[in-house]
């Protein structure tokens, strides 16, 4: 009835030094306690890059036990026992009871999550059991049970408890069976390592930085050689898949780095599978988007084109050397060099194109580009074409004014006079009104008349009986009895042709 559980003995490599990892114990058969005269088997276990013609060592209650085997066998007396192989540190103790019950609770000396535990409810050699029940915490666990065997499956940390079992024993010569049971047991099944935790080397980066993210974790000391696996993630995306390494490292950080970082850590089977906390990450800019900007603008055929490239440093790293360079097309113009101007002495048409520049670090870690601008050359012989259209347009709007004026030119002279009408008194409004008239012969002998309806009259008829004869009638109005400064006159023009009788 003797189980053989084989534990999970994964290591983790030795540094450079050659510094072993404490070794591991493990129990063959995987149990405890055990009766009085049965033998076990404790192997001092190592990482693979140690093993070889190492001296090994075992203890006992602290106590040396003569030897120098890599395994201890035969019987075990009760003992918390410890083993060191080589230069190494002594291995976390293992406890190991024996027993002088007839029936005894078995299970694996430590129970870490992630392990398949099983218990065994065993009897003295010579003793029969049958119709074994186990408990948990004084309540019968409900799982079949093979030959007095529990098997519980994987377990985490919410599996610990109290623990015993009772069975029907038939004891040597005897012929009816009766109860037995075990002592309460608590089994503890113990983290396989801790809740991650992300740490950094610095908590401010700029751009090009170096920067390195670690995810810390411990493992039990029962497990030191457990081989552990790391994943980082940036807002719930993978950047560094499952690996050994537990570190996630970015050579020259840009500011898309920047981001809520979490890691995971698990064993390679993914028994046991951890996340860490929330660290946030912001890279600082090293410098701005570089603008350009021309000078002239526009920039005619022959001028000197100046094409400065713009861009602010950080205030923390406003020593550190930047780099431009200039475009045209998307073909360089200008290399890499301290300066932020690209100058033309004499623009020509084919400097016309699309311009960009870019900014860099001595090293290249950093590299931005700017916005694209359009530059056009003029020509000079199409900027003196445009002088002359404009010209041109400023004598034909010249003398089409002109034109008007004289076409319009006998309304105009009757402006002045109706704006000159302005109302008369109270008093000069109570005289009588005597009529009073006037010719001329010409448009600018105006001649006033005046009546009691405010109306004017102005006329021109000349002499000659085939002219026209022109009259305005400009009427003005007034509000009575009130005073008004302003006037509001109404004017129309008349024009009769006089003919021969």
């Amino acid at each position: 009835m003797a189980a053989l559980v084989l534990m999970p003995l994964l290591f983790i490599g030795m540094d450079t030094a050659g510094a072993a990892v404490r070794p591991v114990i493990s129990l063959s058969p995987n149990w405890t306690p055990i009766f009085i005269g049965e033998s076990v088997t404790l192997t001092c276990n190592v990482a693979p890059t140690a093993q070889g013609n190492l001296e090994y060592s075992w203890y006992s209650d602290g106590l040396w036990i003569p030897g120098d085997q890599q395994r201890l066998e035969g019987e075990i007396h009760s003992g918390n026992y410890q083993c060191q192989a080589g230069a190494s540190e002594r291995s976390e103790y293992i406890r190991l009871d024996v027993s002088s019950d007839v029936l005894i609770l078995q299970a694996p000396p430590d129970v870490h999550e992630g392990d398949s535990l099983s218990l065994r409810c065993h009897s003295r050699t010579g003793y029969e059991t049958r119709n074994t029940v186990f408990y948990k915490n004084n309540k019968i666990i409900e799982s079949p049970v093979s030959e007095s065997e529990l098997h519980i499956g994987r377990v985490d940390v919410t599996a610990s408890g109290t623990y015993k079992c009772d069975s029907k024993i038939l004891y040597n010569g005897d012929t009816t069976y009766r109860n037995d049971k075990t002592t309460s047991r608590y089994i503890s099944v113990s983290e396989l390592f801790s809740i991650p935790q992300i740490s950094v080397e610095s908590y401010t980066w700029t751009e090009g930085d170096h920067m390195s993210i670690t995810c810390d974790t411990k493992l039990s000391p029962h497990r030191e050689t457990t081989e552990l696996q790391f994943v980082f993630y940036r807002n719930g995306h993978n950047v560094q898949g499952f690996s050994l390494s537990n570190q996630y490292g970015v050579p020259s950080a840009q500011l898309e780095d920047s981001g809520n970082y979490t890691c995971e850590v698990q064993t390679p089977t993914g028994s046991v599978r951890k996340r860490s906390n929330v660290m946030i990450v912001e890279i600082q800019e090293l410098f701005s988007l570089p603008q350009l900007k021309q000078f002239p603008d526009p920039v005619t055929q022959g001028e000197n084109m100046t094409i400065t490239c713009d861009t602010k440093l950080n205030s923390s790293t406003e020593t550190t050397e930047l780099q431009f360079a200039f475009y045209r097309n998307g073909h360089n113009v200008q290399g890499f060099n301290s300066s932020n101007q690209y100058g033309v002495p004499s623009a020509q048409l084919e400097h016309s194109g699309n311009y960009t520049c870019e900014v860099q670090t001595p090293t290249g870690s950093v590299r931005k580009r700017s916005n694209m601008i359009h530059i056009q050359i003029q020509d000079r012989s199409g900027r003196f074409m445009i002088l002359v259209l404009s010209g041109v347009l400023l004598v034909v709007f010249l003398i089409t004014a002109v034109v008007l004026v004289f076409m319009f030119r006998h309304k105009l002279a009757l402006l002045p006079l109706c704006q000159n009408r302005y109302p008369k008194t109270d008093r000069e409004l109570n005289k009588p009104h005597n009529s009073m008239s006037q010719r001329g012969t010409n448009e600018k002998e105006a001649t006033l008349y005046e009546d009691p309806s405010e109306l004017s009259v102005v006329d021109a008829c000349p002499p000659e009986s085939d002219e026209v004869c022109y009259t305005g009638i400009c009427h003005t109005q007034k509000v009575f009895p009130i005073k008004n400064s302003q006037n509001d006159t109404m004017c129309v023009t008349y024009a009769v042709i006089q003919r021969d009788k």
